[in-house]
């Protein structure tokens, strides 16, 4: 019979897995804010993944992330202007790109 895997493992990888989504997600987000006055569809994308973001960032023991996508997410649902929620996207995605790189000693 096979040993089941330890949770700290599987937490690991499903943590290394949010990494991964949500660096990619920082991607789409920052093309996304270069959209915003150009294109309705880009405020729902930027809503959704804000959405996703603030419940799992939490979740993978990253409270930053949910805070500043808890904080998107209710500037879109406030209606804010285009040009704020480009700002607040842009400043996530910069907080994501940073996400799983550990500063050199």
């Amino acid at each position: 019979m096979t040993e089941p895997i330890p949770f700290d493992i599987r937490m690991a990888a499903l943590r290394a897995h949010f990494t991964t989504r949500a660096r990619r997600e920082g991607d789409e987000l920052k093309e996304l804010a270069t959209r915003m006055d150009a294109d309705d569809e880009a405020r729902s994308r930027i809503g959704h993944i804000a959405h996703g973001l603030a419940g799992a960032g939490a979740i993978f023991g990253m409270p930053q992330v949910s805070t500043r996508a808890a904080e998107l997410e209710e500037a879109i649902l406030a209606g804010a202007a285009p040009g704020d929620v480009a700002s607040q996207s842009l400043a996530l995605a910069c907080m994501l790109s940073k996400l799983g790189f550990q500063p050199s000693a």
